[in-house]
């Protein structure tokens, strides 16, 4: 092997491709090279220093990285709320991984350990799947197309998995070990997969819903709340264009998150709006509102209302999953999919989609497409409605996010943006979009998180076997230590000086 790399460079290598990699201005190029450095820097040392050294470089990185999502009106306060838990969830995989780095199953049992992480992240935590290596392949719809085989653990494995195989090249200089061979057979694989299936969408006849998405005039993000006049005018422009998106065609009306705030006392007479407005234009509209709870602690209900084309209040939704830090009361509410025309129809809000077990809901119940109300900001605009394309391949169905700050969008169930518009930009505020009236089959509609259960099983017979081993190693190193010639006799009959 050549003269091994500077650790200190392989450290700095390792932070310039994970910010590079990650969230806004990203190559996916770097994705897969993020973490070979890491790996390589794991390889070279050990002891407890360079260790410490790594978790400072993966600290340093995830700040970066997430600085450059900080924009007004959030604090940089954020960037250590989100890089501390990603720095130390990111570190003990790498740690975990340690003692297996000699095995001969260590290209497998790295990324089924950093893949099991970013579940366990997205399953338990409020970070949501923000950070997942599978985000780092967003303009690559070759590969998302993967998504709907195996989610979001099936593409994260193969990245952690590319990236392991290039770290063995690195220190082997050989390309026919397995990690190499592996992961180059299922990066051809999945190309060859997504541009099959991509092809085979377009070519399949198709229904359609027409759909809007409303953007807002209210600017509200928290105290002091809007006066009677400023909320007087935000709703005289949201039922002007939602009156004008009907009369368009639009089935489905669909408004931004915190699109308005209404007043607890108020609440009966705006539902009494809505139901009016909707029976008057015989269209569906998801109206997404901030109700106030707590004026003093600042404490609101991030929900919305659906109403039918009948005048029907059918549904109230309340957030899921708030951001950290967000005062909003958490919804309890069972997750439903009601008739819209010939559509199954559901609705999330915002961050909720960021988490994968909320569409895998929808999926179960059959969703055609979900309606997602959102609020974004600068920084993440328009990554974060990019990730919502990965639910809609998931799950096969459509996706509509109508988004406050940001890119509203409607998704086909392939990921692609069959129609986009940003609030940042001089519009008339409504998207009319086209969607797909019906969801198509995807595997992992079926099998779920199969990947990381497998992985799990992997796992721990792997470490029951080495147990096994070690504890048959230690009893015959006993035996032999015990049957050295001379050695009880020595110990019977010491000798004193």
């Amino acid at each position: 092997m050549d003269t091994p790399l500077k650790n200190s460079w392989l450290l700095l290598s390792g932070v310039l491709l994970t910010v590079l990699a990650h969230l806004s201005y990203h190559f996916a190029l770097a994705g897969w090279l993020a973490y070979a450095p890491f790996l390589i820097y794991m390889q070279q040392t050990s002891g407890t220093k360079s260790r410490l050294w790594l978790l400072l470089a993966l600290f340093v990185a995830w700040s970066l990285a997430t600085a450059k999502i900080i924009t007004e009106p959030l604090s940089y306060l954020m960037v250590v709320m989100y890089s501390v838990p990603l720095s130390i969830i990111h570190f003990s995989g790498f740690i975990a991984w340690s003692p297996w780095r000699k095995h001969k199953l260590s290209f497998l049992i790295f990324p089924a350990i950093m893949t099991l992480l970013e579940w366990l992240q997205y399953s338990f935590t409020p970070l949501g799947s923000w950070g997942a290596a599978a985000y780092t392949q967003l303009d690559n719809p070759l590969i998302l197309q993967s998504l709907s085989l195996f989610g979001l653990p099936g593409l994260s494995f193969l990245i952690y998995l590319v990236n392991f195989a290039l770290s063995d090249w690195y220190i082997f200089r050989q390309f026919h070990l397995p990690a190499i061979r592996i992961s180059a057979l299922w990066v051809i694989g999945l190309l060859l997969f997504g541009g099959i299936r991509i092809h085979s969408y377009h070519v399949q006849p198709k229904t359609s819903l027409l759909a809007a998405a409303i953007d807002t005039d209210c600017r509200t993000s928290g105290l002091p709340l809007p006066s009677a006049e400023e909320k007087l005018f935000v709703n005289k422009a949201l039922f002007e264009r939602s009156q004008q998106a009907a009369s368009m065609g639009a089935k489905l009306i669909v408004w931004t998150e915190a699109a308005t705030v209404v007043c607890p006392k108020d609440e009966p007479q705006w539902h009494q709006d809505l139901q009016g407005f909707c029976r008057i234009n015989k269209v569906n509209l998801i109206a997404a509102y901030i109700l106030p709870l707590d004026t003093i602690h600042m404490q609101y209900d991030n929900k919305y209302v659906l109403v039918d084309s009948l005048g029907q209040i059918v549904y109230s939704y309340s957030k899921h999953e708030p951001v950290p830090g967000e005062p909003a009361k958490r919804g309890k509410e069972e997750i439903e999919v009601f008739k819209v025309d010939d559509s199954r129809l559901g609705g999330a809000i915002c961050y909720d989609y960021d988490f994968p077990y909320l569409a895998k809901a929808f999926g179960n119940l059959g969703a055609d497409i979900v309606a997602v109300p959102s609020s974004d900001w600068r920084g993440i605009d328009p990554l974060h409605t990019q990730m919502a394309a990965y639910r809609a391949i998931e799950q096969g169905h459509s996706v509509l996010r109508s988004t406050r700050f940001g890119l509203s969008a409607g998704i086909n169930p392939i990921g692609e943006f069959v129609g986009f518009s940003s609030s940042f930009d001089q519009t008339d505020k409504i998207l009319l979009v086209s969607l797909p009236s019906k969801r198509i089959p995807t595997l992992y509609q079926y099998i779920g998180d199969l990947l990381i259960y497998l992985s799990i099983v992997f796992l721990i017979v792997l470490a029951f076997i080495s147990l096994l081993r070690f504890r048959r190693h230690k009893g015959q190193s006993d035996l032999s230590h015990e049957d050295v010639p001379g050695r009880n006799e020595a110990r019977a009959n010491p000798q004193t000086e």
